[in-house]
Formats: structure tokens, C-alpha cells, sequence
């Protein structure tokens, strides 16, 4: 009788389990924008634990490669983001998607917003009144068709925080 009750509790216990979703983060960022300016990125092959998940309500992340990128904010900044990939409408390397998630790199992140166009360029609506803390910029392909990662150069624009670089007195 005990190791028939031991079996039914195993076998719950092993549904509820199952049951537990657990979050795909980034193996990796491509490093941490500072203040406006543009980057140039290639998303091939990063973060490939991503490959098949959905973030922001079910948008899908490239099967080949998606970047992340790092963003420190204060509180209220008020700043636009931008990917634009070489040979923009025709011949285009991938169909840009962007998106800014809150708090940390998973597919379960809190989405402030998602910029999808299926075409060679995204830009994000003006971003302001967010809590200061850290953010992701992620550039991938939704569409599941062709390449889905290549070259792109990410702007940013807008009021960041202004990073220190060098301070002396003479």
C-alpha cells in the first residue's frame, strides 16, 4: 500500500513539475549603450537559447540569432531607437524587429514595447516616464523566413545618462 500512495504522489509531483515554465535569458549581451549614438551589430548565432521562444505577447525571436543590448536608465528618460540593415526594402539581410524589455533578459521580461515592421528597418515610438533601471534592446526576426540574423546598425536618440569618462584637477 505505501509504495502504491509513494508512486501517486511521484507522479503528481512530476506533473506539477512539467508544469513549471522556466524563462530563456541571454547567454550573452552585445555590450552596454552609454548614451546616443549608433552601434553596428550582427545578431548570427547569439543568444541561441532564444531560438523558438516569444517574448512581448507571443512575438517570435530568430531561430538564428537575436542581440541584446544593454541600456542603464534614469528615471524619465525620453530617448527613440532605431535598427536599420544594409540593402533596406530589397535584398534586405533580415526583417528587423526591435524591442525594449524591462528588467532583465528573458523571453518572460516585462515588454515596454515592441517595434515590428517585416521590413529592413524599425523604429521604436518615443520612450519616456520608465523607472530608472536596466533595460534590453533586442534586434531580431520574427518573420521565419530567409536568413533571419544578419548586419544592422542601431541608433539611439533621446536624453540618456551622460557616463563620466575621464575627471582630473590641475
Amino acid at each position: 500500500m505505501k509504495l502504491a500512495t509513494i508512486s501517486a504522489l511521484f507522479a503528481i509531483g512530476s506533473c506539477l513539475v512539467a508544469g513549471i515554465a522556466t524563462a530563456a535569458t541571454c547567454n550573452g549581451t552585445q555590450g552596454t549603450i552609454s548614451g546616443p549614438g549608433t552601434v553596428q551589430g550582427n545578431s548570427c548565432t547569439h543568444n541561441a537559447n532564444f531560438n523558438g521562444a516569444t517574448f512581448c505577447s507571443g512575438v517570435q525571436f530568430s531561430t538564428t540569432g537575436t542581440d541584446a543590448w544593454q541600456i542603464d536608465l534614469a528615471a524619465s528618460q525620453s530617448f527613440t531607437f532605431s535598427a536599420v540593415t544594409p540593402g533596406t526594402q530589397a535584398g534586405q539581410a533580415f526583417s528587423v524587429n526591435i524591442a525594449l524589455l524591462a528588467t532583465n533578459c528573458a523571453d518572460n521580461a516585462s515588454c515596454v514595447g515592441d517595434f515590428t515592421t517585416d521590413s529592413g528597418s524599425a523604429t521604436s515610438t518615443t520612450i519616456s516616464g520608465q523607472p530608472a533601471g536596466t533595460y534590453f534592446i533586442i534586434v531580431t526576426d520574427s518573420t521565419g523566413v530567409g536568413s533571419q540574423c544578419g548586419t544592422y546598425d542601431l541608433t539611439v536618440a533621446g536624453t540618456l545618462p551622460v557616463k563620466l569618462e575621464n575627471f582630473s584637477v590641475d
